[in-house]
């Protein structure tokens, strides 16, 4: 971060026109977390690369991961607990030591290119089943969604997905682009847990405190018949520090109101 980002800052300031904070509001609000009917279990570890999943894995077989880095035990977790394979994506060269058993292993990044070093999202998701697809790709995930076929979309049951630089809500480029994909997810899917990543920055929005980075995860609306439309509390009883080490942070509880 350059000093006139550090000034900035500081002072609650920022060089673009700014975002009017009603329509920040507003799309908050469309990822505040349902109760869907389903149990919410967590799987992979008790800090990073742990998530909670809507218990819903009967007839899934495969799991689509996208940004996995060194930590699989959510991978090795469905396939131990309920027989489901990984198809995993990494730019690093994975130990082989760290997969589970049977996963299939590409090591290229998510872009909207092809070629050696990266694939798209829609050849990645190359699946006539429902899948599990989870994607914590450092920035990339906008582009990504923004252009998966709505086919793609259909088949995905369960998403588990990181959002990145939330301080550029402040943005109207950033936003609307927030705002799009924010409300395509919306189309398909509900969202069902919403957990800060304390590895981030609280970040100051009008009056309004906003983690740098979310972890979401959303259930397809086919496998969802309400009985009611409660929102859940936030923060889940199972959810657990990111990194242990530091202190919790969390979506300003204001934004839902």
């Amino acid at each position: 971060m350059n000093l006139k980002n550090i000034f900035f800052n500081a002072f609650n300031l920022f060089i673009e026109k700014q975002v009017n904070i009603e329509n920040i509001k507003h799309t908050l609000k469309k990822i505040q977390p349902l109760d869907v009917g389903y149990n919410l279990i967590r799987l992979g570890e008790d800090s990073d690369g742990g998530y909670l999943v809507p218990d819903d894995f009967k007839g899934i077989k495969f799991c689509y991961s996208a940004g996995v880095g060194y930590v699989t035990k959510f991978e090795n977790d469905l396939f131990q607990k309920y027989n489901i394979k990984s198809y995993m994506i990494d730019s690093n060269a994975i130990p082989s030591e760290l997969l589970p058993p049977n996963a299939n292993f590409i090591n290229k990044h998510l872009s909207i290119q092809e070629n050696e070093n990266s694939m798209s999202i829609n050849n990645f998701l190359n699946n006539k089943d429902e899948i599990i697809f989870k994607m914590d790709i450092e920035g990339d995930e906008y582009i990504n969604l923004i252009n998966l076929n709505e086919d793609k979309f259909q088949k995905i049951r369960i998403m588990i997905l990181e959002l990145h630089d939330l301080r550029n809500l402040r943005s109207v480029f950033f936003y609307k682009i927030f705002d799009q994909v924010i409300s395509r997810l919306s189309k398909y899917f509900y969202f069902c847990h919403l957990h800060p990543n304390n590895t981030s920055k609280l970040t100051k929005i009008a009056e309004f405190s906003i983690p740098d980075m979310l972890e979401l995860t959303l259930i397809n609306k086919q496998r969802v018949k309400f009985t009611n439309s409660n929102f859940l509390s936030i923060p889940h009883k199972l959810d657990k520090k990111v990194n242990p080490t530091e202190e919790d942070i969390f979506l300003d509880e204001k934004i839902f109101k």
